[in-house]
């Protein structure tokens, strides 16, 4: 089945936020593999070809959904940069929140963080973005970092995605409490080895 999130017709924020919420509630209810547009529609008091009119398949809905739950409840927000030398600790800090976020999803709030472990194998848009932002976020601290001189000169870019990718194990709902050869490993060793790399990176 093919993911798109385009809208039959182009609808206002606050009927795609109601159908978003009612969609979450019946995730929760059923969860994501036994939930049907026409739950969303009978908590929304409408007919699912209402809904049908804002989305134009069950999977853009689902998307939708997904993307809502990741930037809400799965994102640590940006962390301020403090005083110079500050972008080591931040970084440090927002990886292993995003491990703490995680966690919580999915020992607290099963079946959505069942229906983001179906957006990350289906590489749904909603995750892609997801990912990018986390990316980004990274960058952001990482140019502070270059700037105050924490971090050696570098391309940010680049060594974004370095970091994103040496940490993903944490980030990545398919891994997170998963066995691994790296569970000898502590997330707060493979998050300090990450940063630390960032002082002398050659890129």
């Amino acid at each position: 089945m093919e993911l798109t999130t385009t809208a039959r017709h182009p609808p206002g924020p606050e009927i795609v936020s109601r159908i978003v919420q009612a969609g979450t509630a019946a995730c929760r209810l059923y969860g994501p593999s036994k939930t049907n547009v026409a739950d969303i529609a009978r908590l929304l008091g409408n007919s699912p070809a209402r809904v049908y009119k804002i989305f134009p398949s069950k999977a853009a809905i689902w998307d939708a959904i997904a993307g809502n739950f990741l930037e809400t409840s799965l994102r640590v927000p940006a962390l301020a940069i403090g005083e110079r030398g500050d972008a080591a600790r931040c970084l440090e800090e927002a990886a292993l929140g995003q491990l703490r976020l995680m966690s919580e999803a999915r020992n607290g709030d099963a079946q959505m963080f069942s229906l983001v472990v179906l957006a990350a194998e289906g590489s749904w848009p909603s995750f892609i973005q997801y990912l990018k932002g986390l990316e980004a976020d990274v960058g952001k601290l990482i140019r502070a970092g270059v700037t105050s001189g924490e971090f050696a000169p570098c391309n940010v870019d680049l060594a974004a995605s370095c970091f994103c990718a040496s940490v993903i194990s944490l980030w990545d709902p398919r891994l997170i409490g998963a066995p691994s050869t790296a569970d000898k490993i502590s997330a707060h060793a493979l998050v300090s080895f990450a940063v630390a790399g960032l002082r002398n990176y050659p890129g």
